[in-house]
């Protein structure tokens, strides 16, 4: 086994190699329309089959920090989704998100968990009170799987649901994470050993809402904070540097409290971003929202690749030290009705608990009809939320273990053993099986519902973009009327040209992606005419009859047409959104 520099070489060759790996595959899985998480958590098993070098006895807490990384995966990605919310949006459906992401997150987890302490004879492991941990960790959706599956496929969603969806995700994220941390875990923890307590349920609730409270209170204190420091940071790096710091700062400051039993952190990370997103309704200094989401995205994108390959690589190796049958997949071939079980709990998550919650919770709102609460139910893809809280309820349930010696602790290592493995085992089940299924026919089934906007997306863009230079114009007026300050005149001004800057980039890609599909449709045209000329020369040759000539020339002359046809609409689109 490696140890000192050249592990520690090693694991920075692994990281480095895992980026680079994980940003070819989510690129090639986008191209392919297929959600990025299914091949890199088949990248990072094999990974965990091949990488020996590190040693045989690594485990998931020595490998790269595991916990650690899934713990700021989840304030990135937490922070950038709600930097993305817009309150505005989100006013008519507040009531129907709020349920969603408490009563919601709550009904799953307590019907996941009674599905599991059900049917774990069949797998003749004690799961217990894990169970509904395991349901906590399944309950948050996966806003980012969702919206990339519907753009992949260009297609949008009407607003309301769009709205829903969005807030429930940022919501049932930051929900999940304190009920997982602040009530399940202890309750887990706990539940190994015999002589235990009777469980406060009190206390374990008060702990709850004071989670709730202080990760909002958090959350403005830390947006006032980077409202006040990203205005004078000079530079697009120094913005760039402090926003990607954000997330950690409010995850972090709310961790502090955790010598308390409370754990603000997800939820300070959420009201951060939503704070910042929303300035005006809580007097905050307006930011450069468009670059801060722009470095949010590409920084939560990182960390999500991290987790999902590294999620792979950990079912390869043993989660407690010495001992090789917690290892996730060593585990599975010993307990195969552990598969088995994680299939039903997906089937009952997806056909059932969520259903349920959502045309319940959702019964009072009449603008929504029966397709549309059946396609929120449908569209709650499980993700990265998921995978970093499985990584963190096992990290630290093992690392537990540490603060006890002799009998006690060989007692409560021997009670998790088969525990942690079947924490991961049913999770990535249930995650594979969300993903391919819900993922792969979400867009389909948006579209037979007839709940798709139709739209054109460059002239959105240019729209926007025409806006944009209008208020800019009109701004460069108010300054030269002497209307306003230069300081104030600036620092809007760079706002606008930095969302002109870049809309036209989108518009670039768009209008680069239609003569594209010019290059293409006039390629199938030549293909046309090729088959056509070689039709009329067999015909001429005697090798085929009129008959079948003409209707040969006939279906070809129509393709033609059609091609033809749509070449010119692209061109007229292209013209238009280059003047």
């Amino acid at each position: 086994m490696m140890q000192g520099d050249d592990l520690s070489t090693t694991i920075l060759v692994l990281i480095a190699g895992v980026l680079i790996i994980g940003v070819a595959i989510a690129k090639v899985a986008e191209r392919y329309r297929v959600p990025h998480p299914i091949p890199l958590v088949i990248t990072g098993l094999l990974m965990g089959r091949l990488l020996v070098l590190l040693g045989p006895d690594v485990t998931l807490v020595q490998i790269a920090g595991f916990d650690f990384i899934a713990q700021i995966t989840l304030a990135t990605i937490l922070f950038y989704a709600g930097l993305t919310l817009n309150l505005k949006n989100l006013r008519l459906s507040i009531v129907n998100v709020l349920l969603l992401a408490t009563v919601g997150v709550l009904a799953t987890s307590l019907i996941a968990g009674f599905t599991l302490q059900a049917l774990t004879a069949a797998i003749s492991i004690p799961i217990g009170i894990v169970a509904f941990l395991i349901g906590a960790i399944l309950a948050p959706t996966d806003p980012a799987a969702l919206f990339a599956v519907l753009e992949s496929g260009g297609l949008r969603v009407k607003r309301k649901l769009f709205s829903i969806l969005e807030g429930e995700a940022v919501f049932n994220d930051a929900t999940s994470v304190i009920l997982v941390i602040t009530v399940f875990e202890p309750i887990v923890i706990a539940s190994f050993f015999s002589t235990s307590s009777q469980t406060n349920w009190w206390l374990i609730f008060g702990e709850f809402l004071a989670s709730m409270g202080l990760g909002v209170f958090i959350g403005y204190v830390v947006a006032r904070i980077i409202s006040y420091a990203i205005p004078k940071a000079g530079n697009d790096t120094n913005i760039a540097i402090l926003t990607a710091t954000t997330p950690f700062l409010a995850y972090g400051l709310g961790e502090l409290f955790s010598i308390f039993f409370i754990h603000p952190g997800a939820l300070a990370a959420v009201f951060a971003g939503i704070f910042i997103a929303n300035y005006r309704g809580v007097n905050l200094t307006p930011l450069p929202q468009r670059s801060m989401r722009g470095v949010m995205k590409n920084v939560s994108f990182f960390f999500e690749i991290m987790v999902f390959i590294l999620l792979g690589y950990t079912l390869s190796v043993p989660l407690i030290e010495g001992d090789p049958l917690t290892e996730p997949i060593a585990f599975i071939f010993a307990n195969p009705g552990v598969i088995t079980l994680g299939f039903i709990t997906a089937l009952l998550a997806i056909f059932v608990a969520r259903p349920i919650s959502v045309f319940l919770i959702t019964a009072s709102d009449r603008a929504l009809g029966f397709r549309d609460r059946f396609f929120i139910s449908w569209a709650g893809i499980k993700g990265v939320a998921s995978a970093a809280l499985a990584a963190i309820s096992v990290t630290v349930i093992i690392q537990y273990s540490h603060n006890l010696v002799g009998q006690a602790r060989i007692d409560y290592v021997a009670a998790i053993s088969p525990i942690v493995p079947a924490i991961y085992a049913i999770v990535f089940t249930v995650l594979i099986f969300s993903l391919v299924v819900q993922g792969l026919s979400t867009g389909y089934l948006a579209t037979k519902l007839g709940l798709i906007e139709k739209q054109d997306k460059a002239k959105e863009i240019t729209v926007h973009r025409d806006a944009t230079r209008q208020a800019l114009l009109h701004l460069v007026d108010e300054y030269t009327e002497g209307k306003l300050d230069t300081e104030i005149y600036s620092r809007l001004k760079a706002e606008l040209e930095e969302e002109i800057f870049t809309l036209e980039d989108e518009l670039r890609i768009v209008v680069s992606e239609r003569r594209a599909r010019v290059q293409e449709l006039s390629a199938r045209e030549q293909i046309f005419r090729n088959k056509l000329e070689h039709y009329k020369m067999e015909f001429e040759a005697g090798k085929i009859s009129d008959g079948v000539y003409q209707d040969l020339r006939s279906n070809l002359e129509s393709e033609i047409e059609e091609v033809n046809n749509r070449i010119r609409t692209q061109e007229e689109r292209i013209i238009l959104e280059n003047g």
